[in-house]
């Protein structure tokens, strides 16, 4: 999977434990100014992403889980938004980490 992995660290706010270096499994968090938690993990050379959205309670309110990703490109830092695309081309999911809207997923 292709990402710029130095930049989509800056972007989160936090690496969480479960993260595997060594063997390319990432898990990072940022917390919204609406209280949402979200929750991002992924894995490099297994080319799967999970976004987890939940609140302060830990209570999961969605989980979404891509599979055959071949990029996460960031698109606008300041903004907090980024996309996941898939290898075959035919799938995309834009997220937003900031405002608005968290999850768009269109083929």
């Amino acid at each position: 999977m292709k990402i710029d992995l130095i930049e989509l660290l800056s972007f989160f706010d936090e690496l969480l434990q479960p993260t595997e270096e060594e063997r390319g499994i990432y898990w990072l968090d940022t917390k919204r100014s609406d209280g949402l938690i979200i929750t991002f993990a992924f894995s490099i050379s297994e080319a799967y992403v999970h976004v987890i959205v939940h609140n302060i309670s830990e209570i999961d309110i969605a989980t979404v889980s891509l599979k055959n990703c071949s990029e996460i490109r960031i698109l606008d830092q300041k903004r907090k938004c980024l996309e996941i695309l898939h290898s075959d081309g035919t799938g995309r999911c834009f997220m937003s980490l900031s405002e608005g809207p968290i999850l768009e997923y269109t083929e």
